[in-house]
């Protein structure tokens, strides 16, 4: 009997529960950057009075954490940390060096600081099995005069009030005072992000906060999924397994992030949802002055798409995945079996992540060969992180 809708949407829902961050790991990585927070704003920080305020950004802040790929690689877990400081009182290499000196001063994180030192990051590596790392973006408010500026093209103010300015050491004014900095704003990215997902997420949040016996405001929202965001992780793995061997052309993920929740219509069936963004995320990407464009919803003044320029194959190859990812949705509906569709699946996905897919979902153990290379497809070298699109 070839696979039914109802088995297909369980696979992919136990799918993005395989590819998720596990419960635990988040937690863990939660309290490190807690602690963290804590070495840099205690009394005697010098840091302290400047009230420093570090937070998580990215996938890890909106829940589209993917594992990777293979066991030994880490996950990447970026946080800023905001001080209360203008441009007029320090330079991007003075705020570099405030963090990064408060964070020397700990023996324990001087061991594990990477040794080279970041474009805009300090990065700490935790040595202990965690499987992460932390990427500590130093970071200050951004200027009044451009928040209002983002709020003339359309961002809503309480999200242009959350735009900050971080620092950069490869740009000429990285020593001086200097009113321009690279500029970001990933937790108004996700609240534009949440926005998006909003009716889904309160409904699920309800449905949590009542199995857990609990009020909605103790639910952690990290344990909330909605189809949006398990659609994303499920895109991202795809295109990883996808462009494994074309990594400067692999679409970055806030390009997939953003349009992807532009696409999304509150659809409550994961399927329904992805079949829906694989047909409709191009239609948002916009054309100005023949240059593609995928404009930051907290920054329309920026392009996520602005490499497609240099690089056009890039959207070319961009939109031939999309049609690609539909074909293996609908092929997956046509597998004579569960057992065809892990096979199916198996090179789209990874054998590890699709076998485990397979038991959680209840549909039948087969044994599903181990992952094969990908299909001919796509990939990109030092990508742009989604919220700000400067590091990743």
């Amino acid at each position: 009997m070839p696979v039914e809708h109802s088995q297909l949407k369980r696979f992919l829902e136990e799918l993005a529960n395989a590819l998720d961050i596990p419960k635990s790991r988040h937690e863990q990585a939660r309290q490190r950057y807690q602690a963290i927070g804590d070495w840099l704003g205690e009394e005697e920080s010098p840091l302290a009075p400047y009230e420093p305020e570090i937070y998580p950004q990215g996938s890890f802040r909106l829940g589209t954490v993917v594992k990777p790929l293979s066991e030994a690689d880490e996950y990447d877990i970026d946080l800023v940390c905001e001080l209360r400081l203008g441009k007029n009182q320090v330079s991007q290499k003075q705020l570099k060096d405030m963090v990064g000196d408060r964070i020397k001063a700990n023996e324990t994180y001087r061991r594990m600081l990477d040794e080279e030192e970041g474009r805009r990051c300090w990065t700490i590596n935790y040595a202990d099995g965690a499987q992460f790392h932390m990427d500590i973006l130093p970071a200050i408010p951004d200027d009044e005069v451009y928040r209002q500026l983002l709020v003339a093209h359309g961002v809503p103010r309480d999200q242009a009030q959350k735009a900050i300015s971080i620092t950069d050491n490869t740009l000429p004014n990285f020593e001086r005072l200097d009113q321009d900095w690279p500029r970001s704003n990933p937790r108004g990215y996700a609240d534009w992000f949440k926005s998006r997902m909003q009716v889904r997420f309160d409904a699920r949040l309800r449905a949590l906060a009542e199995s857990m016996k609990a009020d909605v405001e103790d639910v952690p929202e990290y344990q909330i999924k909605t189809p949006l965001q398990r659609a994303v992780q499920v895109l991202k793995r795809h295109r990883d397994m996808a462009f494994s061997k074309d990594k400067d052309d692999k679409p970055i993920s806030i390009i997939i992030t953003t349009l992807a929740a532009h696409a999304y219509n509150n659809e409550d069936d994961l399927l329904e949802a992805l079949r829906s963004l694989v047909d409709n995320m191009s239609e948002y990407i916009e054309q100005r002055g023949g240059q593609a464009w995928v404009p930051n919803p907290v920054n329309p003044l920026e392009n996520f798409a602005d490499k497609w320029q240099e690089h056009p194959q890039r959207e070319k190859k961009f939109r031939s995945w999309l049609s690609t990812v539909k074909a293996d949705l609908n092929a997956a509906l046509s597998q004579a079996d569960t057992k065809a569709l892990g096979e199916a699946l198996t090179p789209r996905f990874g054998g590890r992540v699709v076998n485990e897919a397979i038991s959680n979902a209840g549909l039948m153990a087969a044994a599903v060969a181990a992952p094969s290379p990908a299909v001919p497809h796509v990939e990109i070298k030092n990508p742009n992180k989604p919220w700000g699109k400067n590091d990743q």
